[in-house]
């Protein structure tokens, strides 16, 4: 990535960012952008990619796509339960990669309980290749 693009993101994020918000600095430098689907009840975030999120062999790292789900399914709980929820755990399957487009991260219910939450989130390409399932377990906290 050329460097002064990536300044330009850092400074970017860095000027934006306040915490217990939704202007967080990796929500930021990552460019994410966040729709709530109240009637779906689902969180929809989208992500362009750029080579900060590639592993050392040119893909995207399993950690930011496993951030970016995490992101997701922590929205959704936080917008569609009565008070936000912690991540208890977390299981990736990684299924395809891509190396520029956009990334699009589905997040939505399996089962809504009032003590857990059980959230299943879907990464797919601009074509709506699958490239990753998340399902996670989340508990609210008071």
């Amino acid at each position: 990535m050329e460097e002064n693009k990536l300044r330009e993101l850092f400074e970017h994020a860095l000027h934006t960012h306040q915490d217990h918000s939704g202007n967080l600095f990796m929500y930021s430098l990552l460019d994410f952008n966040i729709e709530y689907l109240e009637e779906e009840e689902q969180v929809v975030i989208q992500v362009p990619i750029t080579p900060i999120m590639f592993n050392p062999i040119g893909f995207i790292h399993g950690g930011i796509i496993s951030y970016i789900a995490d992101t997701a399914m922590g929205h959704l709980c936080a917008a569609f339960c009565e008070t936000p929820s912690v991540t208890l755990e977390l299981k990736t399957q990684f299924l395809s990669t891509a190396r520029e487009g956009t990334v699009t991260a589905t997040a939505y219910f399996t089962k809504k309980g009032r003590k857990v939450q059980f959230v299943e989130c879907e990464l797919k390409n601009e074509e709506g290749k699958l490239l990753a399932k998340v399902s996670g377990t989340f508990y609210p906290i008071s």
